[in-house]
């Protein structure tokens, strides 16, 4: 992986552990080779977070769309079920973060707007509560 690709991806990673800290005291991120980016711990319960960062909206798009499964590097891309609790799309311009439980699709798209004002805390809150 570039490293230029590299350092999007730890962006994206370093500021979801800041905001998930505003909400946990215990938030690890792990090894590259794991299935999640980001392990934390809230109400006694660990959940697993898959970050996907992007620097830029894509040329023609007014939008931000985030690819919801793993890597080209790997066979299987889907992640399977319960691998990942929790995913947070990250908007490097912006510098926020939206979170949401897993989908059934391979991509999602999120308006700018949303991307550029959501409230990363009440929005990780939110689905913390769904989950419990």
């Amino acid at each position: 992986m570039p490293l230029a690709t590299e350092r999007v991806g730890r962006f994206g990673e370093y500021l979801t552990a800041a905001i998930l800290s505003q909400v946990s005291d215990t938030v690890t991120i792990v090894s590259h080779n794991a299935s999640a980016d980001i392990i934390f711990e809230h109400n006694l319960k660990l959940y697993k977070c898959q970050v996907k960062t992007q620097s830029k909206i894509e040329e023609h798009r007014e939008n931000w769309r985030f690819d919801m499964r793993k890597g080209q590097r790997v066979k299987h891309r889907k992640y399977k079920d319960n691998e990942i609790d929790i995913f947070a799309f990250v908007a490097i311009p912006h510098r926020n973060v939206v979170f949401s439980k897993p989908l059934n699709q391979a991509q999602l798209t999120i308006n700018d707007e949303h991307m550029k004002n959501n409230d990363a805390i009440k929005n990780i809150t939110d689905i913390l509560k769904d989950l419990n």
